[in-house]
């Protein structure tokens, strides 16, 4: 399986590549003052408005820093169909590689409504998290981005 891999703090994460619509680079954000702070800001792409989680503020890790290699993978979120786009603004993008489907990876273990980057595997003597998409926000995250997506911010 293809994918593509990313660093958020001090955790490598691998994300199936047939999730992903497209890796656009580190754009200026509109932010509002009354977001929560793992919400980087939101921008228009091809007519759409975009939120971007900062995924290292989301886990606690602080901003996500301000490299060359940061950028704002963005995926589609919301029932088929809908066409909607989410931006997950994470370092080290980069790399694309081949890694075994993730059937032997162990559970990673969170607390009920936390964040979980989900199961970990290791590939080449790597510790990888596998990205699980509809694991990855809380339920009060979800809720939160569903106001952004209808094109009002929070």
């Amino acid at each position: 399986m293809l994918v593509l891999t990313f660093q958020i703090g001090t955790d490598r994460l691998a994300l199936d590549i047939r999730q992903v619509r497209e890796v656009v680079p580190r754009v200026q954000l509109r932010q509002s003052a009354c977001s929560p702070p793992w919400l980087a800001g939101v921008f228009v792409y091809r007519g759409q408005i975009v939120p971007v989680i900062d995924l290292h503020q989301l886990a606690g890790a602080g901003e996500c820093p301000p490299h060359l290699s940061s950028r704002i993978i963005l995926v589609p979120v919301g029932p088929e169909g809908e066409n909607r786009l989410l931006g997950l603004l994470a370092a080290q993008v980069a790399d694309i590689r081949e890694i075994q489907p993730p059937s032997g990876a162990v559970p990673y273990i969170t607390n009920p409504g936390e964040l979980d980057f989900g199961p970990v595997l290791t590939e080449n003597g790597e510790i990888l998290h596998f990205l699980e998409l509809e694991r990855l926000l809380p339920e009060p995250v979800q809720r939160q981005l569903a106001v952004v997506r209808r094109g009002s911010l929070p």
